[in-house]
């Protein structure tokens, strides 16, 4: 068997700024959403906050309802 002629790359760990959201450092190894705007936020924040509007829309449609 011949031996390899190139080297398996280790892995790079880089700092690549604060989440959006909570304001903590993340590095590349983490999960995470890059935006348009090119801000950077943790998968698991960008889903809570999602979440979050989600239900305060949903509480202003029912009070819309309610009214009307």
């Amino acid at each position: 068997m011949t031996k390899k002629t190139w080297k398996k790359p280790t892995q790079i760990i880089m700092d690549i700024g604060l989440c959006r959201y909570c304001k903590k450092s993340m590095i590349n190894t983490e999960s995470f959403v890059a935006f348009a705007d090119k801000t950077k936020a943790h998968y698991e924040c960008m889903k809570k906050d999602d979440e979050l509007r989600e239900s305060m829309l949903n509480k202003i449609e029912q009070q819309i309802d309610n009214i009307l």
